[in-house]
């Protein structure tokens, strides 16, 4: 049985998926296997998984799944995660690529602290000094976002505990997964780890950034930044977070900011990007699937183990400087 099983989820990768494995290929940890679950992808990506198993010397380790319908990337990792066996899952998108000592640093920081369930990466932007993601927050706004996203990526070089990993490069305890259940495959693709991050706080799991665990991304190199399937998946998948895991005292707390953030984000995706009609049809579903979301939320505010002033309390206010500053570049340029 490996210590640690990475799941990558392709679609449509043929110019990503090889650059990724050949990362995997210099790992300096290498007690791992590789799950690679292709989403049945209409492009060569198959033939080039393939061609590069052949001529690698991962191939005993690489178990390739191909699937007959495009399940999303939550669907997919929880495909890979039924041919997982390792004690740790780590999850990387196709369109990224691990520096050598990657696993290992993640292993030794979950073998450091058992109260550790998720570990999250230092996120480059693909051949640049800028940062994509030091790990996630959660804001007053009642929504998730990248730490250190645009700033240079010699700064957060501490380790530090956070509320969330970015699933494009991330670590999981099999324990916590059990706990408190993976993605929710109707989220499809987006905003799926910031689902299973406030799972995971609810619980009383701890997750940790790990800088020294850094990965290079080619950023949205699959969807595209503000694609109508990226926008209709932002603008869902915020609401499914909010319904199903902050509790209502948290969010009368935080009302202001929901409110600010909901006309932001009108003026931001409907007005500005011309997105109207995929803003409309993002809230309709919403309501539509509403029934089913309560009553995931019933289970799992039922299961929390932690208190509001906690949750409060690594909740990122929108008033603090560097994040006020932060959002209003990206409304103004973004």
């Amino acid at each position: 049985m490996p210590k640690v099983s990475v799941i990558i989820v392709n679609y449509n990768g043929k110019d990503l998926i090889t650059s990724c494995l050949k990362a995997l290929e210099e790992q300096v940890f290498r007690d791992f296997e590789v799950v690679v679950v292709d989403n049945a992808s209409s492009d060569s990506s198959l033939h080039e998984i393939q061609k590069f198993v052949e001529s690698s010397t991962l191939a005993p380790l690489i178990k390739l799944i191909p699937l007959s319908k495009n399940s999303g990337f939550s669907g997919g990792n929880l495909v890979g995660l039924k041919y997982a066996e390792g004690e740790y899952i780590a999850l990387l998108n196709n369109d990224a690529v691990p520096d050598k000592k990657w696993i290992e640093e993640f292993v030794k920081a979950m073998n450091s602290d058992p109260t550790v369930g998720i570990c999250a990466s230092k996120i480059i932007v693909y051949g640049t000094d800028i940062i994509d993601s030091a790990g996630d927050g959660f804001s007053s706004f009642l929504k998730g976002f990248k730490r250190g996203e645009g700033e240079k990526a010699l700064l957060y070089d501490k380790s530090s505990y956070i509320f969330g990993a970015c699933a494009g490069a991330a670590f999981y305890r099999r324990k916590m997964l059990e706990e408190t259940g993976f993605f929710d495959e109707d989220f499809f693709l987006i905003q799926e780890d910031t689902d299973l991050n406030f799972r995971a706080q609810l619980a009383g799991w701890k997750v940790l950034y790990v800088p020294a665990a850094i990965v290079h991304h080619k950023v949205r190199s699959s969807i595209g930044h503000m694609s109508n399937m990226a926008v209709f998946y932002t603008l869902r998948n915020t609401e499914f977070v909010i319904i199903k895991n902050v509790p209502f005292f948290v969010i009368l707390r935080r009302l202001p900011g929901y409110i600010v953030r909901t006309m932001t984000d009108f003026i931001y995706f409907a007005l500005k990007h011309k997105h109207l009609r995929v803003y409309f049809k993002a809230k309709i579903d919403v309501l539509r699937m509403l029934p089913k979301m309560l009553k995931k939320r019933k289970y799992i505010i039922k299961n929390k183990k932690v208190k509001n002033s906690y949750l409060l309390s690594i909740i990122t206010a929108i008033w603090q400087r560097d994040f006020l500053m932060a959002k209003i570049k990206k409304l103004l340029y973004g």
